[in-house]
């Protein structure tokens, strides 16, 4: 499935008496009204069992990415997006109680994929547990719903921004070697957008987005 990515965004430059004394100083002009690409026409090839990877610098678009790829399929009838960030609450109970429709054992894999193996720390709650514990429990949430089989016929995609930022980096590159082997024998399709290139190689993705400051992006894709 190829999707269609592109995004433009005016911008001007309000001229206050300061910004006229500022660019006085420089000898600058100032632009009324101009257009900036800020997401290039791109195309991007996404399917189950594949991973799309999104890095750059802060603030150079990697959100903006997911977004349009979430508007872009939101329009589709063949997918089913499950966005990271808007999870349905999960219930404060014991972590080995969050998954009332998995048998334990199902439960303790979810729970050891996503980093949560630890014995204490799966009779804890959610509220009880660390910023990195609770990215990886809402990692499990993921899985437990991409595996409940809801809609078979479509597409499972899942939307995954600052995949990572808040772990150790050798626990993130952990989650990221048990994420890439369970993408490819789940099915789904994984979109996870971060700064840390140095998950690169853990993540292993079918693509590769690297969106630069500014209005340049370089895709590289293997072939489906």
């Amino acid at each position: 499935m190829r999707i269609k990515l592109s995004h433009t965004v005016p911008t001007a430059v309000q001229a206050s008496p300061n910004v006229l004394e500022v660019a006085g100083m420089f000898g600058l002009g100032i632009e009324q009204d101009r257009q900036i690409k800020l997401i290039p026409p791109t195309e991007v090839d996404i399917g189950a069992g594949r991973l799309v990877f999104v890095t750059g610098a802060s603030g150079s678009g990697k959100s903006t990415i997911l977004r349009l790829i979430e508007t872009e399929l939101s329009d589709r009838d063949d997918a089913y997006v499950l966005n990271f960030d808007r999870l349905p609450p999960i219930p404060d109970l014991p972590l080995v109680d969050c998954f009332p429709n998995r048998t334990l054992d199902q439960t303790l894999r979810l729970l050891s994929l996503a980093g949560l193996n630890d014995a204490f720390v799966m009779l804890r709650k959610p509220s009880q547990l660390s910023d990195g514990q609770r990215y990886r429990l809402k990692l499990a949430q993921t899985m437990a719903m991409v595996e409940s089989n809801i809609m078979p016929s479509l597409l499972k995609v899942v939307l995954a921004d600052e995949f990572g930022a808040t772990l150790d980096r050798v626990t993130a590159k952990v989650i990221a070697q048990n994420v890439r082997r369970w993408v490819t024998a789940s099915g789904v399709c994984l979109i996870a957008a971060t700064t840390h290139d140095d998950l690169l190689e853990a993540l292993d993705p079918d693509v590769l987005i690297e969106k630069h400051l500014g209005e340049s992006i370089d895709v590289v894709e293997r072939p489906a």
